[in-house]
């Protein structure tokens, strides 16, 4: 009985007039802030998992200069997320700043740093400490493996991020 009404529906749509129907054009969807997606693992003084970034806020802002950077430029990403359920959150920051495209940036070329929401813990990578962050064609996405020393207590190479880092700009 269902497939006579599903056939009889799909015949009086047929006959009518389709001609009139006014159509939207759909717009770009947009992605929000919140949805870039991260895959960062955290070791050493501070340990843990970092999958999203945090909707921006008055006091906090994740940007990245993206696919807009040019050759000579200043290329950035920072954003702010939670590791895993703790609910502390923690500020990330790409720098490269003399970029030559897409490809892959050592210790001397990008500077990482990582922040919690005052400032009052901070690791930057230093002199001896080793870098590498990869930035895809795209210009918003890569990999990052970055040894760190604590700005805080002088202590070197007290923490590591590692993984896969998204954004938008």
């Amino acid at each position: 009985m269902l497939r006579v009404v599903g056939i009889v529906a799909l015949i009086v749509l047929a006959a009518c007039d389709q001609t009139n129907a006014k159509t939207a054009a759909s717009p770009s969807p947009v992605l929000p802030q919140g949805n870039w997606t991260q895959s960062l693992a955290f070791s050493g003084e501070l340990t843990g998992q970092m999958g999203g970034i945090l909707p921006d806020t008055a006091e906090q802002k994740s940007e990245c200069t993206g696919s807009r950077t040019r050759n000579g430029e200043m290329w950035s990403d920072s954003f702010f997320g939670t590791l895993d359920a703790s609910g502390k959150q923690w500020g990330v920051v790409f720098l490269i700043q003399n970029f030559r495209g897409p490809g892959t940036y050592a210790s001397g070329d990008v500077k990482v740093q990582m922040h919690n929401t005052d400032n009052s813990q901070v690791w930057m990578n230093l002199g001896g400490d080793k870098v590498t962050l990869t930035v895809e064609r795209s210009q918003q996405s890569g990999s990052v493996d970055a040894q760190l020393s604590s700005a805080t207590t002088g202590k070197t190479g007290s923490e590591r991020i590692n993984g896969r880092w998204n954004c938008r700009g």
